[in-house]
């Protein structure tokens, strides 16, 4: 099996993948393997591989394994002076020491732009911290404002990318009028001021393990009130435990359909910590 992932890095190689350039980014997609038309979508359980081993017993393995070979490919192809950057559709624990990975194919719902904040929480405390949705839903059509509120709230997610099925219609941010544009365009040059301090995070990421961003009752443990709080969450640490006092400190709070952005509680443990808090606008954060 190591000969396999061997062979398939080299394919990497300048000499071997004609026509790439030295810049290449890799996306690793069906890998779990996807097989349409086959049991659950994937390669038969009873599936035999390398030494009689079934397939049953290393399904979670296969896109954990692609995902590594390709980053292996990608460093020796630069000579080790890169880090370079695959998305993995596939992964297992360890993957996030390969690369981001996302939550694969949504749909655009409002139901999936909620459920996309915990899912991204879910993964970020299992330690696979580069994770992210596609944004407005990869099947189906959003409407402007829900494409709107999911770009606000991707933003502050630790993967953003704008993605969508061939069969959907075009949803370019300029494609629906001056005021939607805008709108994205503010939250996208927010994601781009605030790269340092993503920059910052992912650095402590890695060198200690906690992840971007974390469910409220990971920095208030003590807090009750905290423990079942699934739509808002933490991007950084609270005070105490911060290296630097002046560290930046963001709790966002996401928009949804039923309320507007800016009236959106936000939940500020009893504690007296000044926290800085996101919506549309600017709010006092209060307890809920």
């Amino acid at each position: 099996i190591s000969r396999t992932r061997a062979w398939y890095s080299r394919c990497f190689s300048l000499e071997n993948y004609k026509g790439s350039t030295p810049s290449l980014f890799v996306w690793n997609d069906m890998n779990e393997p996807s097989v349409f038309g086959g049991p659950e979508q994937t390669m038969p359980k009873d599936a035999v591989h390398h030494d009689g081993w079934e397939h049953r017993d290393l399904h979670n393995l296969y896109g954990f394994y692609q995902h590594k070979a390709t980053v292996e490919g990608l460093i020796t192809r630069s000579g080790g002076s890169e880090r370079p950057f695959v998305l993995s559709r596939s992964f297992f624990a360890g993957s996030q020491r390969f690369g981001a990975v996302w939550t694969g194919d949504n749909v655009a719902t409002w139901e999936y732009l909620r459920i996309s904040i915990p899912m991204v929480l879910s993964l970020s405390l299992a330690g696979v911290a580069f994770c992210g949705a596609d944004v407005g839903g990869f099947v189906q059509d959003p409407e402007p404002e829900l494409l709107v509120r999911w770009y606000q709230a991707a933003a502050l997610q630790p993967f953003f990318r704008g993605h969508a099925a061939m069969e959907t219609k075009r949803r370019e941010p300029w494609l629906f009028g001056e005021e939607v544009t805008a709108v994205i365009r503010s939250a996208i040059q927010q994601r781009y001021r605030l790269l340092p301090f993503w920059y910052t995070l992912f650095h402590r990421a890695h060198t200690c393990g906690l992840p971007p961003v974390r469910p409220l009752w990971v920095e208030f443990p003590t807090e009750e009130s905290t423990f079942t709080v699934d739509d808002r969450y933490m991007i950084g640490e609270e005070s105490s435990s911060r290296l630097h006092a002046q560290d930046p400190l963001l709790t966002v709070c996401p928009a949804a359909d039923w309320q507007p952005a800016c009236g959106v509680p936000c939940l500020r443990p009893s504690v007296g910590v000044r926290v800085g808090v996101w919506a549309d606008n600017p709010v006092t954060p209060k307890g809920i």
